[in-house]
């Protein structure tokens, strides 16, 4: 019987995942080389993502001082769905009747949508 899916070998996916490997390695040296270089030992070594300082304490994230909050990070996406987000914050009403309404209104939906052109 044929395979269904086409033909796996195992010798294929080692010598792809070693080419991988070389290139992930090239990558590294190309990016340490053209970078501006960053002090990896010593004092005033800290890690630094999106522009936050993990011992800096944020105004409301007192409660995580030490860790990253992910707010410059994800900064452009919620910016570009505030609207969404103040829609989806005004409906959300905390009880638990209103979700499961909108949980039998969607599955009434597409039950509807798959008996109409299922």
């Amino acid at each position: 019987m044929p395979e269904m899916f086409g033909y796996w070998d195992a010798i294929y996916f080692v010598f792809v995942f070693i080419i991988g490997l070389i290139l992930a390695y090239l990558l590294d040296k190309w990016a340490k080389r053209s970078g501006m270089g960053t002090r990896e030992t010593g004092d005033g070594t800290k890690i630094f993502i999106s522009g936050e300082d993990p011992d800096r304490i944020i105004p409301g994230f007192e409660h995580l001082e030490g860790h990253y909050t992910g707010r410059n990070v994800m900064w452009g996406l919620t910016y570009a769905l505030k609207n969404f987000f103040t829609v989806l914050r005004r409906d959300h009403t905390g009880l638990l009747t209103d979700y499961a309404s909108y949980l039998v209104i969607t599955t009434a939906f597409v039950l509807g949508v798959l008996l109409i052109w299922g």
